[in-house]
């Protein structure tokens, strides 16, 4: 990353890929430290198939996520990191133990039905791409950017290629940087902060990130859920 943001900084624009890698997790923290840098960011990774394309029932895409980060130089950078499916898989897993419905649309069953039923759509089912065909087009471009693109898998052949035996299998992820500096010259960041001014004009609207900065600075104590806790125990 280092290497990255030097790159961008001398250069204006420049482009990671990572390969051979295992699961990525989160990746704001790569797009974050990009930003901290004074730099624009943007990443995504495949993973194996979870999604269906728009019209399909059976799963060709991975949850697919995409992270962007925008610099505020003296403030808390924009960021966000987002599935491209409907809702990470994670969170559909959450839901299942917890024994919470899902909004229609989050899945399908295994026979390619509707459900609210997380278990159903973790349990052999599948995701569905948020906003139907326009999800689809991003995930298929995540496909492209971090697989042809970097010269790694498609999340198909990552799954074709993974020996399953639990262990999270290999996959690349795209990490491009560009210097704002180099491109529209010194007004960038007083025209981008009036834009997130107006966008913070309107009621019930926060910047992307904003919330997660601010609990940051909170010290006090922290909620857990007791049996996820103890289930954790249980395994040590």
């Amino acid at each position: 990353m280092p290497e990255l943001a030097k790159a961008a900084k001398e250069n204006g624009v420049a482009v990671l890929a990572i390969n051979n890698s295992h699961h990525m997790a989160a990746m704001w923290p790569e797009t974050e430290k990009l930003a901290e840098e004074g730099l624009v960011a943007f990443a995504c990774t495949s993973y194996k198939p979870a999604v269906a394309p728009a019209g399909a029932i059976k799963p060709l895409f991975g949850t697919n996520p995409i992270s962007f980060a925008w610099p505020r130089p003296g403030k808390t950078p924009v960021v966000y990191d987002m599935a491209t499916a409907s809702m990470a898989m994670g969170e559909v897993q959450v839901a299942k133990r917890e024994g919470h419905k899902v909004p229609l649309g989050t899945g399908l069953t295994k026979d390619g039905k509707e459900t609210t039923d997380p278990g159903a759509i973790a349990d052999g089912g599948v995701l569905l791409p948020f906003g139907g065909y326009k999800g689809s087009a991003i995930a298929m471009m995540v496909e492209l950017m971090a697989g042809a693109l970097v010269g790694d898998n498609f999340s198909f052949e990552t799954a074709a290629k993974d020996n399953n035996d639990g262990g999270p299998p290999s996959g690349g992820e795209f990490v491009i940087a560009i210097s704002p500096d180099k491109t529209p010259g010194t007004n960038w960041q007083k025209h981008a902060d009036e834009f997130f001014d107006k966008m913070k004009s309107f009621d019930g609207v926060r910047l992307p990130g904003e919330r997660r900065h601010k609990n940051r600075l909170d010290k006090g104590p922290r909620n857990i859920n007791e049996e996820l806790v103890n289930k954790i125990k249980s395994l040590s």
